[in-house]
């Protein structure tokens, strides 16, 4: 993958960070009405797809770290988060790939497997620096089952368009 391709999967990454704020705010009342809670995580389907189809694409882990520190400090506040969920994202996602083929399913399957972990490990860092007081039994039908759906939705619509645009980005020249 030449420096240009790199430069575009980039940019579509951040396009994606910025979009799942983006939305959140435009939808903010449909996505955050209580008590059910829905977080978009496009940003989350950008490096999984970038994983499973830009295998050109190095140092995928260093770019998730960054965009894991901008999206910290742009959305969240509060940096090491998502500096360091996501790489360990994409190490969870290289682990189970290996067992498996990249079919539409197992892509969407290993998303949601990615998004349970991501959501399960922000909920406990909330916990743990005290931000939230939500009880597990309240944290899973209220926050992470609305965002898996909402997200699998987004996943299904979008799947194809995004593979194929990184598809093109990775084979280009």
């Amino acid at each position: 993958m030449r420096l240009r391709e790199k430069i575009w999967v980039n940019v579509l990454l951040v396009v994606l960070m910025l979009l799942d704020g983006s939305f959140s705010y435009l939808f903010g009342s449909t996505l955050h009405s209580f008590p059910d809670t829905m977080i978009i995580r496009l940003v989350v389907l950008g490096l999984v797809l970038v994983y499973f189809f830009a295998p050109n694409f190095p140092n995928l882990v260093i770019v998730a770290l960054i965009l894991g520190l901008v999206y910290d400090s742009f959305y969240t506040g509060i940096l090491g988060v998502y500096m360091f969920l996501f790489p360990l994202i994409i190490f969870l996602t290289r682990w189970i790939a290996q067992f498996f083929a990249p079919a539409p399913l197992v892509v969407g399957a290993i998303y949601l497997i990615d998004l349970t972990v991501l959501e399960s490990l922000v909920y406990g860092m909330n916990i743990f620096m005290g931000l939230t007081t939500m009880a597990l039994g309240d944290f899973i039908p209220n926050i992470l089952g609305p965002t898996l759906a909402l997200n699998l939705v987004l996943f299904i619509f979008l799947y194809f368009p995004l593979r194929q645009l990184i598809v093109k980005l990775d084979s280009l020249y």
